[in-house]
């Protein structure tokens, strides 16, 4: 074999192996700060306001004594809007919200209720007395 086709196929591997590289380098490079296409988000920056809020998907801060809800990085107090709906009550377990004039709550715990507890010593179910008839 000449040494042209071997430089030929040497110069052909090079190059092959270059672009690799270079493809690798600029995938690797991206901006940290943009969420990446498989996470579903959009690319223009801005962040989308959730169309509606799921039991169990939201938060509720306490800052000074004041209940806060917490949407995506953003707090909302008591009356705030965000979107068009208006947040009406904030409770620990419970958010109240008004959307095109109807009024919804939202559970911040999906499944769990909260009741008063039983006092000490006491249960839920009466037991009677062994050897007594009624």
């Amino acid at each position: 074999m000449s040494r042209m086709p071997r430089l030929c196929i040497v110069l052909l591997m090079a190059l092959t192996s270059l672009v690799s590289m270079a493809q690798e380098q600029a995938q690797g490079l991206r901006d940290p700060t943009v969420p990446p296409a498989a996470a579903g988000l959009a690319q223009s920056g801005a962040v989308a306001q959730p169309a509606t809020l799921e039991s169990g998907g939201i938060a509720v801060v306490v800052r000074q004594g004041k209940p806060y809800l917490v949407i995506g990085t953003r707090l909302y107090a008591q009356g705030q809007k965000f979107g068009q709906t208006r947040i009406e009550r904030i409770t620990e377990t419970e958010v109240w919200l008004r959307e095109a004039g109807a009024l919804r709550k939202v559970s911040v715990f999906s499944g769990i209720e909260r009741r008063a507890a039983l006092a000490p010593g006491t249960s839920s179910t009466r037991v009677k007395p062994l050897g007594l008839t009624p």
